[in-house]
C-alpha cells in the first residue's frame, strides 16, 4: 500500500527500464557489466533451453540499456516496453529510502513456515532477517536459481506458483512444480498433492492443514 506513495526519484536522469538478455551460462554477469554505467542486473533466471545459456534481466536508464544492447546481435537484448522501473537496482534507491520508516516501525516474527531468500542460497529463520529482505528488495538483485537451491537443501517435495509466472522458470528444479494462476487451478494442486504422495505436516494441534 505505501507503493502507491513513493514520489519519483529526485534526480531525473530519463526514463528507466527492464531488458531481457540471453547468455552463456559460464558468462560472469558482474564482469560484464563492469564498464556499463547505469546498467545493472536485476535477475539471474537461471538456466533456459538446453541448459548452456542462462537468462538474465537487466535494469537501468533506458538510454543506457539500449547502447549496451548496441554490443550484441540484433535481437539479443530486449528491452521492454511494458516496465518503466529498474525494479532490484540501485535506481531504485529512493524507494527502500521511502519505505525504511515504514518497515522500522513495523513488527517482524520469526518465521514458522520456513522462508528462502530470492538474494542468496539462505533460509531465514529469524524476524530481523525477514526484515532486511525487504529492505533489499527494491535494489538487490534477485536470483531464481539461489531460491530454488535452497527450497531443495530444505527438502521441498512439490512447488506451488501462486500467480502468473514466464513458463519455464522453474524448469529445473528437481522437485515438480505446479502453477496456480487462478481459483480453478487450486483443486489441480491439492490434487498433485496427494498424486505425488506428499504427507502433509501437522500443526501444533494435530490437525493437517
Amino acid at each position: 500500500m505505501r507503493l502507491r506513495e513513493v514520489p519519483p526519484p529526485a534526480a531525473d536522469n530519463g526514463p528507466q527500464a527492464v531488458a531481457m538478455l540471453r547468455i552463456p551460462y559460464d558468462t560472469a554477469v558482474r564482469d560484464l557489466l563492469a564498464d556499463v554505467p547505469d546498467v545493472y542486473l536485476s535477475a539471474d533466471l537461471g538456466k533456459v533451453g538446453t541448459g548452456q545459456e542462462r537468462m538474465v534481466l537487466l535494469g537501468g536508464y533506458r538510454s543506457a540499456l539500449q547502447e549496451f544492447g548496441a554490443r550484441f546481435p540484433a535481437g539479443a537484448l530486449h528491452v521492454s516496453d511494458d516496465h518503466g522501473a529498474a525494479f532490484h537496482s540501485p535506481l531504485q534507491q529512493h524507494i527502500s529510502d521511502f519505505l525504511e520508516p515504514t518497515l522500522e516501525a513495523m513488527t517482524f516474527h520469526d518465521p514458522r513456515v520456513p522462508v528462502h531468500s530470492c538474494m542468496e542460497r539462505k533460509a531465514l529463520t529469524t524476524a530481523e532477517e525477514i526484515r532486511d529482505l525487504f529492505r533489499r528488495n527494491p535494489t538487490a538483485p534477485v536470483s531464481v536459481p539461489h531460491m530454488i537451491g535452497g527450497l531443495e537443501d530444505g527438502g521441498t517435495e512439490l512447488g506451488l506458483v501462486l500467480g502468473p509466472a514466464a513458463f519455464g522458470t522453474f524448469q529445473n528444479a528437481s522437485f515438480p512444480v505446479v502453477h496456480v494462476e487462478s481459483p480453478d487451478h487450486v483443486f489441480e494442486a491439492m490434487t498433485a498433492v496427494y498424486d505425488f504422495g506428499i504427507e502433509l505436516p501437522s500443526t501444533e494441534a494435530g490437525v493437517a492443514q
